[in-house]
């Protein structure tokens, strides 16, 4: 990377860091500025076609081609973007987009063709062809629909433990509700074990603001969701899921139940992981989505758009999640394995901010994993801020597009006090995991920090000698981000001074977050001290590992001198995850 680029990158991270954005945005309703609403008419261009090689797909994923010619005096503003088929196109973001100056030779001969990749998005889409200047876009062509062939086909797969270790949920998405089933068994030849599942929904009316309920709004389609039972320990099982009365059913997959104290446990762990689009195509970025009430400015008109624009140039686009395109081969290929027990997921998990369609690319993207590991998550952020979320924590951030947790737990359904309180704590082998919401009120008297209090010490330690702590913002950080109330610091201040001493005497083993996008790791530590380990080697502190270098744009170690916390311990600014190996005297952590 040039010293340009990285020059950049530094200067955006105080003013366009998603810290940032909940640091200055007004408590006032937000609106969301779409991408182009002023004068974005219909105002088809006569001779300029626009067409799809299909009005249909048949499987989630599928490629279509969409070619457009007759296009007079190109010009590097035009676009091809896709769109809900039933939304005005100036009501609602774009899914996807591509510039057509980015087309060979498009420019030159006023056609090109382009490959996008088109899931089941449980509604009809289209792509339309947009010119003008920023600020003065019109259509200049629109295609016809292209609507699913199998609306039936179980997409998103996720595996999660219940509180219950002989148990396994599976949750899919579907755009009917049907007659959803579970069959399981011990061989892929024989599923003779069946249990229906639930389903449910959720709609504009159950996310708490815009742009998750107006301009970022899509159908999900009907989640299903069912629980598998009696289950041995540490025993591969194999599934599959479907409809009863219609519709193919998923691949035959398979998953290792809950492992027993006694057992070895293979881990991964994540946070900041996002989506990316597998076609090249970019998606719409969240921080020229809004504009303030007050301001009235279209934020696609600014120097911060420009500057984006640069940034993405200078650093390949890793601004809009591309690091995504080395962890999520690498994460395939680890689940394929077939070693791993369960994954672990820190917050900032899509980054769809209130663009509802991302949550379906990650969906998908991630399915390969989520099919064949439990996969258990807390909230980020980029999930549950805003000031009309349930017992908010921060009444300036508008980190989640208005999702407010919703959108997540109703997408992976996590075994949590309530759908509201997201925070819970399960036994998974020789390891007890508590995982907290920081983005929820965690101070001393509050729901979450009592629970935590009372699930520490009912603790059994000679049944988990390990407690881990998952949550997604830090308590150690070399971040030096620290004036407002969301900022690394002040936050990180305020859990230590909800949680230090509480896990220092129940002997907390490690926490697991991120936030920060990339890898560090503390000494064992109190009071920001490191501290030695006894005669047996146990660290008498807990060790605080942040791990969000998982695919969102890296974050850069601020201080020059580490924090004593940090003092000679690994640092990574680089793109992947963390694995893990535990049995009941030893827990390797692998970064």
């Amino acid at each position: 990377m040039s010293i340009f680029a990285w020059l950049l990158v530094v200067a955006l991270a105080a003013c366009a860091a998603p810290d940032a954005v909940g640091a200055l945005a007004s408590t006032a309703p937000r609106k969301s500025a779409p991408f182009q609403t002023r004068n974005l008419i219909e105002n088809h261009q006569k001779g300029l076609k626009l067409r799809v090689s299909t009005t249909s797909i048949d499987t989630s994923g599928q490629y279509v081609t969409v070619s457009w010619s007759g296009v007079e005096d190109p010009a590097d503003t035009d676009m091809v973007a896709m769109y809900l088929a039933d939304r005005d196109p100036s009501e609602t973001w774009p899914m996807k987009y591509i510039w057509t100056s980015t087309v060979p030779n498009a420019q030159r001969r006023g056609a090109g063709q382009y490959f996008f990749q088109v899931y089941n998005y449980y509604e009809p889409i289209k792509f339309v062809f947009l010119r003008g200047a920023f600020g003065d876009k019109f259509i200049a062509a629109t295609s016809e629909n292209i609507t699913s062939t199998n609306p039936q086909q179980p997409t998103q797969v996720k595996l999660a433990f219940t509180e219950d270790p002989s148990e396994m949920r599976v949750t899919w998405l579907t755009q009917y509700e049907g007659n959803p089933i579970i069959r399981y068994g011990l061989s892929k030849k024989d599923l003779s074990l069946s249990v229906t599942a639930n389903v449910s929904t959720y709609t504009p009316a159950d996310l708490c603001d815009a742009p998750a309920n107006s301009t970022g709004w899509k159908e999900p389609g009907t989640i299903n969701s069912g629980v598998m039972t009696g289950l041995e320990p540490n025993t591969r099982y194999y599934y599959v899921v479907g409809d009863e009365g219609e519709g193919p059913s998923s691949k035959v997959t398979s998953f290792i139940s809950a492992p027993t104290p006694e057992d070895t446990v293979h881990l991964l762990a994540l946070a900041d992981l996002g989506q990316y689009n597998e076609d090249g195509s970019r998606n719409f970025a969240y921080w020229y989505q809004y504009y303030e009430p007050a301001d009235e400015f279209y934020a696609i008109d600014t120097m911060q758009y420009t500057m984006m624009h640069m940034i993405l140039a200078a650093v390949n686009n890793e601004a809009e999640q591309d690091g995504t395109v080395v962890t999520y081969p690498a994460l395939h290929m680890e689940a394929r394995t077939g070693k791993y027990h369960s994954a672990w997921h820190n917050g900032d998990v899509s980054y769809a901010r209130g663009a509802e369609w991302q949550w379906d690319t990650y969906g998908h993207q991630i399915e390969p994993v989520t099919s064949r590991i439990p996969t258990m998550y807390t909230m980020g952020n980029h999930e549950y801020d805003d000031p009309n979320a349930y017992d908010s924590r921060f009444s300036t951030s508008v980190d989640s597009g208005g999702e407010c947790g919703v959108v997540q737990q109703k997408r992976a359904p996590m075994p949590t006090v309530t759908e509201r309180d997201m925070f819970y704590s399960i036994n998974h082998g020789p390891i007890h995991f508590l995982q907290l919401n920081t983005e929820a009120n965690f101070e001393p008297g509050s729901a979450q920090h009592d629970f935590a209090v009372a699930d520490l010490a009912a603790i059994n330690r000679s049944v988990t000698p390990w407690v881990v702590v998952g949550f997604h913002r830090m308590m150690y950080t070399d971040s030096y981000y620290g004036f407002t109330p969301t900022s690394s610091q002040v936050v990180a201040a305020d859990m230590r001074a909800a949680f230090e001493d509480l896990f220092f005497e129940y002997g907390v083993d490690m926490t697991w977050q991120g936030h920060l996008h990339n890898y560090q790791r503390t000494c064992p530590v109190y009071n920001n001290t490191c501290v030695d380990y006894d005669d047996e080697g146990v660290a008498r502190g807990p060790i605080h590992v942040t791990m969000g270098h998982n695919g969102f744009m890296l974050t850069p170690f601020y201080q020059p001198e580490a924090p004593n916390a940090f003092d000679g311990q690994p640092t990574f600014a680089s793109f992947g995850y963390c694995r893990a190996e535990v049995n009941r005297t030893h827990f390797n952590l692998q970064m």
